[in-house]
């Protein structure tokens, strides 16, 4: 199956109408054909909560998993992950863990308290490891809160050019590990984890823009993990003549998410602990002797990571809608249905949208587009 690689995969199901509900007019219950219909998102300023904007941390060889020694003291990196960072956090914690370990210590501190940070805290601590937190922004303040929440383990993980020798190997050992990981959250009370379906439109003829870059696409070493997609059935499906493809897709409630590694962390034995580094002399004074660098983009200052790119990213939050409980893409347009709100955002004509920008300001005319665009899908 070819999908549009700048598609976040996410999705909901159709709604049910309340048996006490007065039933609405045919015409107001949005796309049908044959007596089916969906309930359309409420695509209007009225129902906007916010707008966040998120630093993406890409690296063009791939994540960055590796030991660094500054005289007693040794640093383990795990950043770099682009868009990428909820969907492998769990393989990339366990292989940074691993290397952490064998320097034969079990006093480790970690800086960052992001989705990166605290999945590798908490693998630490499972290994026996005494593990402190140093983070200048607790998880709800990261950028890791205000990602799109959706399963995407190869998004802008990298330039097919600039990856080392078996990196595609490491890789697909990160996302079946976390995959598996994720798995074992579904039915949990609180849904860190669901799955939902995805509605794939066709949009307006618009000539597509060719990227400047070439970016690595590894989702084919992964069929088979999650249920296929299937083709439209024009006697059930809604969206009627526009849908493409659909499928079940899983999306990370990312607040209940979040909520749950803290609660996890701090259960095992683990300490959290708000500080601000200015420079890597400060970092480097912590009285660890092991130090898990998981600050994200936020390593560019500390470490010198110069190959290090801002990716910026724009989510529009709608009011949640729990009876339009799906996702579609259309148009350039990705809204997911999540129980924290409905996320929109225009992913760009191209991968390089965003691509350098390290600006976190929301742009009002960037709004006023994806819900333009998430409209029109109705029509």
């Amino acid at each position: 199956m070819h999908t549009d690689r700048r598609i976040f995969m996410a999705g909901g199901a159709a709604s049910l109408l309340g048996a006490c509900t007065p039933l609405p007019r045919l015409q107001d219950l949005g796309p049908k054909h044959q007596g089916t219909w969906i309930e359309p998102f409420k695509a209007n300023r009225r129902n906007l909560m916010k707008v966040t904007v998120c630093t993406r941390p890409f690296r063009p060889a791939g994540p960055r998993l590796e030991v660094e020694r500054f005289g007693s003291k040794t640093v383990v990196h795990n950043y770099g992950h682009g868009g990428s960072g909820w969907s492998l956090s769990w393989g990339c914690a366990a292989e940074t863990a691993s290397l952490a370990r064998s320097q034969g210590h079990t006093d480790i501190a970690v800086i960052g308290a992001g989705v990166i940070g605290l999945t590798t805290a908490i693998r630490l601590v499972e290994t026996g490891a005494v593990v402190t937190v140093y983070a200048s922004e607790f998880p709800s303040e990261t950028r890791s809160a205000r990602a799109s929440g959706v399963w995407s383990p190869s998004s802008r993980i990298a330039l097919a050019d600039r990856v080392p020798q078996g990196f595609a190997d490491r890789w697909e050992r990160w996302a079946r590990y976390s995959h598996a990981k994720h798995l074992e959250m579904l039915g949990l009370a609180d849904d860190p984890i669901e799955f939902v379906t995805q509605y794939n439109l066709r949009g307006r003829s618009t000539p597509r823009v060719r990227a400047n870059r070439e970016y690595l696409h590894l989702d084919r070493r992964l069929r088979g993990l999650n249920p296929a997609w299937g083709d439209p059935d024009p006697e059930r499906d809604p969206f009627s003549a526009k849908l493409r493809r659909k499928g079940p897709a899983m999306i990370f409630n990312v607040a209940r998410y979040f909520d749950r590694l803290v609660r996890q962390f701090e259960a095992k034995g683990g300490k959290m602990v708000r500080r601000t580094f200015a420079n890597r002399t400060q970092l480097l004074s912590l009285p660890q002797p092991i130090i898990v660098n998981c600050m994200g983009y936020g390593a560019n200052a500390i470490w010198d990571a110069e190959d290090l790119a801002p990716v910026r990213g724009q989510i529009n939050w709608l009011l949640p809608q729990p009876s339009a409980r799906y996702a579609l893409y259309y148009d350039g347009v990705s809204a997911v249905s999540r129980r924290d709100g409905v996320m929109v955002q225009y992913l760009g004509p191209n991968e390089d949208w965003g691509y350098g920008d390290p600006g976190e300001t929301p742009d009002p005319t960037e709004t006023d587009r994806a819900l333009e665009t998430l409209r029109r899908a109705y029509e």
